[in-house]
């Protein structure tokens, strides 16, 4: 996946969000008493003439628009709820080898993801729209992601936390199952349009390590 190049200009962007914000750009890792709040928040904004953003910088890349923005801010969503859901697995005791392998290596791949996805999130900044969008690939979503396809509800999440073994593994790969499929479904809507070509690149990645996470999935859930 192409690296966009590291912009300077945004410390004050940085500043300006939520605390939660700072914390999931900064990789800052989240208690699991408080998942949504350390991912960073939409701030998506639309006058009559359709969804509107800062002023760019002149050395800042104009090709990036707020669907690309609100893509990057997703997926930093969904990649920080997938690790705090494996590091509550993996803080369980005797859970099954194939449980504990798939949690980290989850672990391991959004390490790497995350790194991209935090510096185009900080870089694209003046893409970011002011309001929450009511259409397009993350209408709906809400204010703070909280309403995307797939994201687990604070029961579920509780109940992953209670829960021990065999029944917590069960419990793991059901929301992890849910979650996939409901960032296909972004990167559908995504690559649908006319994304940036480092947005393509990474909605394609992620389709394909999909594939690989869905068949994990599948030998956790079988009976």
């Amino acid at each position: 996946m192409r690296r966009p190049k590291t912009v300077a200009v945004l410390v004050a962007a940085v500043v300006a969000a939520t605390a939660g914000a700072a914390l999931a750009v900064l990789g800052v890792p989240v208690g699991e008493s408080s998942p949504a709040e350390a991912v960073p928040s939409a701030r998506p904004s639309a006058d009559g003439q359709g969804v509107t953003a800062s002023p760019a910088p002149a050395d800042v890349d104009d090709t990036v628009t707020a669907d690309d923005y609100c893509y990057v801010e997703a997926m930093i969503y969904y990649r920080v709820k997938e690790e705090e859901l494996a590091q509550t697995l993996l803080r369980k005791d005797d859970i099954a080898p194939a449980a504990e392998s798939f949690a980290k290596r989850v672990l391991g791949d959004d390490l790497a993801e995350l790194d991209g996805l935090r510096a185009w999130y900080v870089s694209w900044a003046p893409a970011r729209p002011l309001e929450a969008p009511a259409d397009g690939p993350c209408g709906g979503h809400g204010s703070d992601h909280a309403q995307m396809p797939g994201m687990p509800t604070w029961s579920a999440e509780q109940g992953l936390v209670d829960a021990q073994s065999p029944d917590a593994e069960r419990r793991y790969a059901e929301i992890a199952r849910d979650q996939n499929a409901g960032m296909v479904a972004l990167v559908t809507l995504i690559l649908d349009g006319d994304p940036h070509p480092d947005v393509r690149d990474s909605a394609e990645d992620v389709l394909e390590r999909e594939k690989t996470d869905a068949a994990e999935l599948a030998a956790l859930l079988a009976p």
